[in-house]
């Protein structure tokens, strides 16, 4: 896949930093802390937590120009914990919601400093083998669409999308991680509930899965895990606007050529999903229009729709 441009960094493939920072609200410039501070003092000020939040915002100004900051964040004296400190303290705001815009703000930080070390080879292995990620997942579990919510939703699954990188050699490892702790649900409820971009970052995660074998194997062990895969997806495109996100639809097709490659015994079944599933904006020509652009793209959703037609035949 290539590289994407700087607004979807999150894409584990692309050259440019993690987006999940900048899909947080803005937060008040700092003050308190010299913008001169160095790395080591950031990092000795998070301890303090009066300091941490101005400091969690500079180290994350710091993320483009400094390349050795997920080493020193994974290896410096209880950062990781207090990151996760910042995370754990929003739960008993999560039902009922009752969290502010500047809380959230403030734990995004904390979130994209943690995907800052998911997005590192070095460090990304260390932070699934500690289940931090599963840290996350309440973000990403309850069904409204409140702002402040959004932004640690978008933010958390940027971690994720961080963690899956298919050149990666741990990537089965990392997957199966993800399948265990049972992310793939809370995936596609994102994609049901959240919003262009959130349904994006979601559906890549996704995909990432699925282009593991695992990751299929787990999506087919069951008839209805299958259908509601291929039931969210269907939800997804009849909702897209007649001139789509191309990036999404890009996932999107990915997903269901993925889909279509089962293993002969189960083809049965997945084509009579398809058959009472696909949507029918999947095959409108003004739709589709979108694709000329993308002539890769194009021939996956070709090639799905061979598929699914050998097979049935």
């Amino acid at each position: 896949m290539e590289n994407l441009p700087e607004t979807l960094c999150v894409d584990p493939t692309a050259a440019a930093p993690p987006l999940a920072l900048s899909a947080a609200p803005p937060g008040e410039a700092s003050s308190s802390i010299s913008q001169s501070a160095t790395l080591d003092e950031l990092l000795h000020m998070l301890h303090n937590p009066n300091l941490r939040e101005e400091a969690m915002e500079l180290l994350n100004k710091k993320r483009e120009s400094c390349a050795e900051l997920p080493i020193l964040l994974w290896n410096s004296f209880n950062t990781v914990y207090i990151l996760l400190q910042e995370v754990i303290s929003l739960y008993k705001k999560l039902s009922p919601l009752r969290i502010t815009t500047k809380e959230s703000t403030r734990v995004c930080n904390a979130l994209a400093l943690i995907q800052c070390m998911a997005a590192h080879p070095d460090t990304r292995m260390g932070l699934v083998r500690a289940k931090i990620p599963a840290y996350l997942y309440p973000f990403l579990e309850p069904s409204v669409n409140e702002k402040p919510l959004e932004f640690l939703r978008l933010t958390s699954l940027g971690v994720i999308g961080a963690l899956v990188k298919i050149e990666d050699p741990n990537a089965p490892e990392i997957v199966h991680f993800l399948l265990e702790t049972e992310v793939f649900p809370l995936c596609l409820r994102c994609i049901d509930l959240g919003d262009e971009l959130t349904q994006t970052v979601a559906t890549l995660i996704v995909m990432k899965i699925l282009v593991q074998e695992e990751g299929l194997k787990y999506c087919c062990a069951l008839a209805e895990r299958f259908f509601s895969v291929v039931q969210v997806l269907g939800r997804l495109v009849e909702r897209l606007p007649e001139t789509p996100c191309l990036r999404l639809l890009r996932y999107v097709v990915r997903c269901y050529l993925r889909l279509s490659e089962l293993p002969t015994p189960l083809r049965s079944m997945a084509m009579e999903t398809f058959r009472r599933c696909l949507p029918p904006k999947l095959t409108d020509e003004r739709f589709l229009n979108v694709l000329h652009d993308d002539p890769q793209t194009a021939r996956m959703l070709q090639q799905f729709f061979l598929n699914i037609t050998t097979s049935s035949s």
